[in-house]
């Protein structure tokens, strides 16, 4: 039957007496039968549902009713942010073998039901890991938009609280709001509170968190939605690993991906040789790329220009990516030229070391020249 999953999780959340769980999954499915064009059948639900606004807000789509999330006890703050992520402001670019993973992720998804009558289902989980700025989190946006789901993205700063023992109930409660309603849960910056527990920095309360925060996971219901992400997987505590049914390393994008998000980024103010500006990308995040586009654009806007100079985009993205070596307060000016210039003489030109440094390029060739000649 096309519509099995969300009748059984309504007929679960009236025998379990969660009205939250009957009224999200009555709504998604007065939502599919939209879709399917059987409006009546939709608005039929709806009009039941209107009834049961105690626990809901109208912050929802459409007007449509949205499960209160639950809050922190002492703060009040809420434990989690819900966003309703669109393909059009999700749009991501993956390597081809990492875009392979996401696809098959998205198809067990879809067709869960099937596996699991088969006997072979597992939980829906990915854990995301690799350096910062990488799309780990615009890839959650991203699964989330597919699957047209609300994207609740836990909050560290509440969940962590400073009373220690209410961590973990306030990870229990996350988790119950989750299971009790059709979302991917999304837990960012995963290593704050999954460290691994033979860290002799960590207090016995935070590796009790550990525990119940394993307990959690492994109580979600099947067809519950789990993404983790973090830039420091070093850091996790081995037995998370395996509550992931599929693990995901995001890499820093090679020059082919650069060059497709340099031209995404820049758009119609992008120049026809982007391969000049994927040369000077190399070992940059898509983040830092993105972040120095936009500058090159605001650039070319004020000075009423319809393409960037790429001259000055590189030297903004060169100066972002060596900014640990032109900040260094004991190197000298010659030092960080000569640095510079042996680090990629491709990128980092006479010309282009002038301007940075505000020297003329006869004082800059005179330095490297007497490097190179001893």
């Amino acid at each position: 039957m096309q519509y099995t999953l969300e009748l059984l999780k309504v007929i679960e959340g009236a025998l379990s007496n969660n009205l939250t769980q009957v009224t999200a999954y009555s709504e998604l499915l007065a939502s599919k039968l939209e879709k399917e064009g059987d409006d009546r059948s939709a608005k039929s639900i709806r009009k039941k549902l209107n009834s049961l606004s105690t626990q809901y807000s109208t912050a929802g789509l459409n007007g449509q009713l949205e499960p209160v999330v639950p809050v922190d006890k002492d703060s009040r703050l809420t434990l989690g942010d819900v966003l309703y992520p669109t393909l059009d402001g999700a749009h991501i670019l993956l390597p081809a073998s990492i875009q392979e993973s996401v696809d098959e992720f998205l198809s067990f998804i879809s067709k869960a039901h099937l596996l699991a009558e088969a006997g072979v289902g597992i939980s829906p989980s990915m854990m995301l890991y690799g350096p910062p700025g990488c799309g780990k989190t615009q890839l959650a946006h991203h699964i989330a938009a597919k699957l047209e789901l609300p994207l609740i993205t836990a909050r560290c700063d509440t969940l962590i609280s400073s009373f220690l023992g209410s961590t973990a109930k306030n990870i229990r409660s996350l988790f119950d709001h989750a299971a009790s309603r059709p979302c991917v849960l999304f837990l960012d910056e995963f290593d704050a509170f999954a460290k691994a527990r033979d860290d002799q920095h960590e207090l016995g309360e935070l590796k009790r968190v550990v525990v119940s925060l394993l307990q959690n996971i492994d109580a979600l219901p099947e067809n519950t939605i789990l993404l983790a992400a973090t830039n420091h997987q070093g850091l996790l505590d081995p037995a998370v690993w395996r509550r992931f049914a599929y693990r995901l390393k995001i890499t820093l994008p090679n020059k082919e991906l650069r060059c497709c998000l340099i031209e995404q980024f820049l758009g119609d103010f992008c120049p026809k040789n982007v391969k000049r500006i994927a040369d000077a990308t190399e070992g940059m995040s898509g983040a830092t790329i993105q972040q120095a586009c936009k500058t090159a654009i605001r650039n070319a806007i004020l000075l009423g220009q319809k393409q960037i100079d790429i001259d000055k985009l590189i030297i903004g993205l060169s100066m972002e990516q060596y900014q640990d070596i032109l900040n260094h307060s004991e190197l000298s000016d010659e030092d960080k030229i000569i640095k510079l210039r042996m680090i990629n003489s491709k990128v980092f030109t006479i010309e282009r070391l002038s301007v940075i440094f505000g020297l003329s390029t006869g004082k800059i060739s005179t330095l490297t020249s007497n490097k190179d000649s001893n």
